[in-house]
């Protein structure tokens, strides 16, 4: 049980706070738009025939990346969380970089990587080139899930069950349905994100809902058919949370630390091989191949092309570290209240509404704020970097509640219990005893929040101000007619100011972490 937090006034005003500045702009975007007379009728009605195509090739592209992603992740979550094979650490660090980057930095890789090995990149310009891309990107979220799950295993059941059956049958029996709200969790969200995807498509020219909605409300200025299309993909996405909404409650999505218990492992030494063969595999495919030939993609001809796009990257470079940071205090504050009370107060009505926030496609939301602060009145919303920030807060506050509530999950309320009956304040009891307990999850959540911020473009690439750089706008515009060679080096060096960030935010954690929990349980 957590510790205890009696319910605070700030609590009221966070949540209102997002309710009215993140929450309101879908709700009155979802209204407006089922009110509307064209719902139904025309080319602009939810019921049209090319509407319905994309939205069933959409959800054939999601589905596709979610089964492989999740029984990918599931397979690597396995090895290294249930297994003894060497460098399993290092293993659980370097697999996440495709989670934490963009996926169209990945996108750009993958298509250097056809035309350097085929000479073409019809092949990977494809739906099975989305589905390619975005299986690298989501599997890392995958093995975070069911490698979570996995580690919070009672593993006194897998004991009892190893004195009857062999280890196949305990996997099979008792391993795999306890993790099984883990990897149904994974499957929806992955989805979800896929559905949602919008820059991995945009660039390989293959035309989904999203690519579609985005056309439609930017360059057509069709804006009915625009919300229409949005209301559409936000109801598909609803809907699949909510009829999967008892195991996704019960899923440890992403935890920090362990229990304190004892772990059971599997695989003998004779199938380590085996284990790093699958490890070294993933490792090659998802990260070091399509690296490496962006790397030489972009010095092909000398170094003229990264100097020039480094030129034209260098004035992003602290508009946007300043607006993650940003963006990351507001998504740490706000999972932190949402979730002390939501854990303390046992209501999850609070992190469902973060959850539905979350899973609804980047475009969409984008333009949820756009038709909702495009008025006089919120004008010092719409024109400046608030609205972005608001992006970010809706965004990506689920995750941030989530991974705080499962570390204030593990804290015994006999503590927070104690602490009052001396006679400490609620604030000093805050301070002194929940806030240092889940400080490495706090510490991962603001690190988690600032990557995903930076790299966001989704709903950035709707909303932002003119004359704002910011890196992720600023490769997706110039890419539109930049040459292969220039698309590269901007892409590299986007990754490398991702990777350096990554790196720095590690080493500045590891005083918060012990060892064992980051890089070996």
């Amino acid at each position: 049980m957590g510790c205890r937090l009696i319910r605070h006034p700030l609590y009221s005003v966070v949540f209102t706070a997002f309710v009215f500045f993140v929450a309101m702009p879908v709700f009155y975007t979802v209204a407006t738009a089922l009110f509307s007379n064209e719902m139904l009728s025309g080319e602009a009605g939810l019921l049209n025939a090319g509407i319905m195509f994309l939205l069933l090739k959409s959800s054939a592209i999601a589905f596709g990346v979610a089964l492989l992603s999740t029984v990918s992740g599931t397979i690597l979550g396995f090895i290294l969380y249930k297994t003894k094979i060497p460098l399993r650490g290092f293993f659980r660090i370097i697999l996440l970089i495709p989670l934490f980057i963009s996926p169209y930095i990945l996108a750009v890789a993958w298509k250097d990587l056809f035309f350097f090995v085929f000479g073409q990149t019809e092949p990977i310009a494809s739906a099975a080139g989305v589905i390619i891309v975005l299986t690298t990107v989501f599997t890392p979220l995958s093995m975070l899930i069911t490698g979570s799950a996995l580690s919070n295993i009672n593993p006194q059941m897998e004991e009892a069950g190893l004195l009857i059956i062999p280890s196949g049958g305990v996997i099979r029996k008792i391993t795999l349905p306890l993790i099984k709200p883990a990897v149904i969790t994974s499957f929806v969200l992955v989805f979800i994100f896929s559905i949602s995807e919008f820059s991995v498509p945009a660039f390989f020219g293959v035309e989904v809902l999203t690519t579609e909605i985005f056309t439609e409300f930017s360059a057509f200025y069709n804006h009915t058919l625009a919300v229409l299309q949005s209301v559409l993909l936000i109801l598909v996405c609803i809907l699949l949370l909510l009829a999967e909404k008892k195991y996704i409650a019960d899923a440890p999505f992403i935890s920090i630390g362990g229990r304190g218990t004892g772990r059971k492992f599997y695989l003998r030494n004779k199938h380590h091989a085996l284990g790093t063969l699958w490890l070294w595999g993933w490792l090659l495919i998802s990260i070091i191949l399509p690296f490496t030939i962006l790397f030489v993609q972009s010095l092909q001809n000398g170094t003229s092309h990264f100097i020039r796009a480094f030129h034209l990257l260098a004035p992003t470079f602290a508009n946007s570290a300043v607006l993650a940071f940003s963006g990351a205090l507001l998504v740490v504050f706000t999972g932190f209240v949402v979730a002390s009370f939501s854990e303390t107060e046992k209501r999850m009505s609070p992190i469902w509404l973060l959850l539905i926030i979350f899973a609804i496609p980047s475009t969409v939301f984008g333009i949820s704020l756009i038709k909702f602060y495009n008025r006089p009145a919120l004008d010092f919303i719409y024109s400046g970097y608030a609205i972005i920030l608001i992006g970010y807060t809706g965004k990506f506050s689920f995750i941030s509640a989530k991974l705080i509530g499962n570390a204030i999950r593990r804290i015994p309320a006999s503590l927070d219990e104690a602490a009052a009956l001396e006679g400490i304040s609620r604030y000093r009891r805050t301070q002194k005893i929940l806030i240092p307990l889940i400080a490495p999850s706090l510490f991962a959540a603001f690190i988690v929040s600032f990557i995903f911020c930076l790299g966001e473009m989704g709903t950035t690439i709707m909303v932002y101000p003119p004359g704002t750089e910011i890196m992720p706008i600023k490769i997706f515009t110039v890419t539109a007619n930049a040459s292969q060679a220039l698309t590269s080096s901007l892409t590299l060096i986007v990754f490398s100011v991702t990777l350096l960030m990554i790196t720095l935010f590690y080493f500045a954690a590891k005083p918060l972490f012990n060892r064992k929990t980051i890089v070996d349980d």
